[in-house]
């Protein structure tokens, strides 16, 4: 009877341990298609993670690496809903419901991702859903998505400009984001993978996402990620900057629009423009006047009527800043904010092969000296200049110089006579089917008998080297280092999209910058183990 129960209570336990799993591959599959599956799926996996964790008595939660500030971020929003001006019941609900599976996704992902496979797993169901949302991106682009009807255009500036796919993610600039960071995953993986198939497969779909990309002509995403490649391809592999140079000409070869639409970036021709700068200058005042509790988790929309110094009709809402990091300093202080960032450039550091505790003090040290020091602007640029400088060296650090050939020199050679050969060596060289010729050679002034040995046949350089086959199959450590590398690129992609958007706002993007940021941490414990 006691072996039984024992035996259910095992099954019970490997039941939750697997439903949590397909909770997590659920959220990943559906984040970017069906948010609020995916949300759902994120409730039921911490119910069944939470039944595990009782029942288990061997189950030990682990420790992440950013605990601290993640802690710390949460505590700091809701302190910032409850000393709100704005505060309401909105405002309560919108931190529960959205904060709340934003930290339930990194709860779960962290607490159950403990295998290479479970990993594996989660990145496919990745690609699988990527494959979709490129697929109905592509469809949009054919069948037709009309600019003016959704506005997301300057009519005046871009007078040609009559489609900007969004396929699922309801808005071109945040379907844009989320390509960028499927491609820096992408990329990671390419960079370890050996299987030449592999190679072509990640390839191709580098250069899908990468059309799709230009089909949303997001500005502020094209020039993220093609600082990426720039970076990537100075300090790791050139070719990729071919890859890049190519795919981007013949994009701008075939629409003119795309080369404009790219170009006045650098001109304030563009209405959305003007629209962002002023909305950056009426972020810093709410940032001057409420430094340290902010103006409170979603409260933005509320509170910038009062700061609206630029758009003068009521009608139209201001959601967020157009910018991730002032949003965050303005909504919940300086404090929290800087909370924040030390868990997202943390995980980013991580990611790129820095150590937990050098990542861990230079976030704690710099945090020290802003909140201390009474020149807030002479350190914040101090800071900042430091911060490029280390990103810089790390970058440097992670790829690295390639090995070099070790060159055999002639005195290395051992003289024949210096060779221990074995018994076996002596039968295989004296086979009278391996020998080819047997002939005499001068030699220091004795002749000596040598044996020419016929060599195997060498293969068929005709063949084909891409196998097929083994499409599926790659080592855990190469996965594991170039999935931890795409992700320290994707973080990288979306601060760099958040100097000109706020993309977090959004909850797809949300979700999947938590998961990655949990799978981050437990690959890198997954990797310190071994």
């Amino acid at each position: 009877m006691d072996r039984i129960s024992v035996f259910a209570r095992r099954r019970r336990i490997k039941n939750l341990e697997d439903w949590t799993l397909y909770a997590i591959l659920t959220e990943a599959f559906f984040l970017a298609l069906w948010p609020t599956v995916a949300a759902a799926a994120v409730v039921f996996g911490v119910i069944t993670w939470f039944l595990r964790s009782r029942i288990d008595t061997h189950y030990k939660i682990q420790s992440l690496p950013f605990d601290v500030p993640v802690t710390i971020f949460l505590l700091l929003g809701a302190l910032s809903v409850f000393l709100s001006s704005a505060r309401s019941l909105e405002l309560i609900y919108n931190y529960c419901s959205l904060v709340g599976i934003y930290a339930l996704t990194y709860l779960i992902v962290g607490q159950t991702v403990r295998k290479p496979e479970q990993v594996k797993l989660i990145a496919q169901v990745l690609g699988a859903s990527a494959v979709l949302v490129v697929l109905w991106g592509f469809f949009q682009f054919v069948f037709g998505v009309s600019a003016a009807d959704v506005k997301w255009t300057d009519p005046d500036a871009f007078p040609e400009l009559k489609k900007r796919i969004f396929s699922t993610l309801e808005n071109p600039n945040v379907l844009a984001g989320y390509l960028d960071v499927m491609i820096c995953l992408a990329l990671g993986v390419l960079t370890k993978v050996e299987n030449r198939a592999q190679k072509i497969i990640l390839v191709v779909a580098i250069i899908l996402l990468a059309a799709c990309l230009a089909m949303t002509y997001s500005r502020g995403a094209f020039i993220a990620i093609a600082v990426v490649f720039a970076v990537f391809g100075v300090l790791k592999d050139w070719r990729v900057l071919i890859l890049f140079a190519i795919v981007t000409a013949l994009i701008s070869y075939s629409d003119s629009n795309f080369v404009n639409r790219i170009l006045s970036s650098f001109s304030m021709g563009d209405s959305s423009e003007g629209v962002r700068v002023g909305i950056w200058v009426s972020t810093s005042a709410m940032i001057s006047d409420h430094p340290f509790a902010g103006i409170g988790w979603g409260a933005y929309q509320f509170v910038y009527p009062q700061y609206n110094y630029y758009i003068a009709d009521p009608n139209i809402t201001i959601y967020h800043a157009h910018n991730l990091y002032l949003n965050f300093a303005a909504e919940i202080g300086i404090v929290g904010a800087l909370a924040f960032f030390w868990y997202f450039f943390g995980t980013m550091f991580i990611s790129f092969g820095v150590s937990e505790r050098g990542a861990e003090k230079w976030f704690g040290e710099r945090l020290n000296k802003i909140i201390s020091s009474s020149e807030f602007l002479q350190e914040l640029s101090a800071l900042i200049n430091e911060k490029l400088a280390d990103f810089s060296n790390r970058f440097l650090d992670l790829f690295g110089r390639k090995k070099t050939k070790k060159k055999i020199r002639r005195s290395n050679v051992l003289h024949h006579e210096e060779m221990n050969w074995s018994e076996h060596t002596r039968e295989k060289f004296s086979d009278e089917e391996t020998v080819a010729a047997e002939e005499k050679i001068s030699l220091g002034g004795e002749n000596i008998s040598a044996k020419i040995i016929k060599l195997p046949d060498a293969p068929d350089e005709k063949k084909s080297s891409v196998d097929w086959g083994d499409v599926t199959k790659i080592d855990d450590k190469k996965f594991l280092e170039g999935f931890r590398l795409g992700i320290g690129l994707a973080f990288l992609s979306m601060a760099l999209n958040g100097l000109t958007d706020h993309l977090l706002f959004n909850i797809p993007s949300a979700m999947l910058m938590w998961l990655l940021g949990a799978l981050g941490a437990a690959i890198n414990l997954m990797m310190n183990r071994e």
